[in-house]
């Protein structure tokens, strides 16, 4: 739903400060989930829903889980980038932590069409009552956020280009002298209390460019992989309907999952492989609908790049 504003006759240059319709987070409760504080639920929209069990947490260098070190670091203030190949569950940790802690999420994925229109608002013109026409500010993803007191998730963020960045960077600043500027307006946000920042990147992939340091050190920096492959193997069978006794099956998907991405972070493939298409493979094969290799070349093949499907047949055939 978009976040409308005030009115205003075309040749009115006012901001648009007075905004009807904010729903901002709830109050701290003196809860914490983990390392961060748990708010008050008013039922805000755009709390995503996402259980307890759903997500595994990782034990990361330094003998902390990842959602301990990167609640910690919210709970701080800090702004979070989670690094990691594609599939290793960067965005999903976001959702997590913020249904844990009845935050709104607001998602901005970044590619090279991506304008700072995309994450602050725009103006548009509308038809008044009286008839007169009038330009009408509607609130992007992160103005809401900062108004709000929401977390902001900017998805492959090295994705986004130089002029994109930049207009980012008073927004994360130390937490005494964030602010955030609308050019179209004029109007200058002071970010609610509990406004925050995640990232995610995806180093060295396609169409990715790499961040300047000033822009990196503004992030404390987390690292997430695939997960360990017993771990995976259980995980399939908690989002699927298959009995333990083919637990031999499910093996052999993850391991051979586990080639494919080598051969992703070795550059022989450009498409990588998530737990969420052995999810779907996994349920293919269940009740004998498909044989585990019918089933991997009816997701895989069709999900792959055009240039990677000789060597994922070739890998499917030898091993499966």
């Amino acid at each position: 739903m978009s976040r409308r504003g005030v009115l205003y006759p075309m040749t009115d240059n006012r901001s648009a400060t007075d905004l009807d319709d904010i729903q901002t987070v709830g109050r701290r409760t003196g809860e914490t989930f983990s390392e961060f504080a748990v708010l008050e639920d008013v039922e805000h929209e755009k709390v995503p829903s996402v259980s307890k069990e759903e997500y595994h947490h990782r034990t990361l260098s330094g003998e902390r889980t990842d959602v301990e070190v990167v609640t910690r670091a919210l709970e701080l203030g800090m702004n979070v980038v989670l690094k990691g190949p594609p599939g290793v569950g960067k965005s999903f940790l976001a959702r997590y932590i913020c249904a844990q802690t009845n935050r709104p999420l607001y998602r901005v994925t970044f590619s090279e069409t991506t304008y700072r229109e995309d994450l602050l608002g725009h103006l548009h013109l509308v038809s008044s009552d009286n008839g007169e026409t009038v330009t009408e500010w509607i609130d992007g993803p992160l103005t809401r956020a900062v108004r709000e007191g929401g977390v902001i998730l900017f998805d492959e963020i090295n994705a986004a280009d130089a002029n994109t960045v930049a207009a980012l960077n008073a927004v994360m600043e130390q937490r005494a002298t964030r602010s955030l500027t609308l050019p179209q307006t004029g109007e200058q946000l002071t970010p609610h209390e509990e406004f925050r920042v995640i990232a995610t990147a995806n180093p060295g992939y396609q169409g990715t460019y790499e961040l300047n340091d000033a822009f990196e050190d503004r992030f404390r920096h987390v690292k997430l992989d695939y997960l360990p492959e017993s771990v995976e193997v259980d995980l399939i069978f908690d989002r699927t309907e298959l009995e333990r006794a083919r637990e031999g099956e499910v093996q052999t998907l993850v391991s051979f999952a586990n080639r494919l991405r080598e051969a992703y972070m070795d550059g022989e493939l450009s498409t990588p492989i998530t737990t969420r298409e052995l999810v779907r493979i996994a349920r293919f094969i269940e009740e004998d609908f498909m044989t585990l290799k019918q089933a991997a070349r009816s997701e895989l093949v069709a999900r792959v790049d055009e240039f990677d499907e000789s060597l994922v047949r070739t890998l499917i055939a030898k091993r499966l």
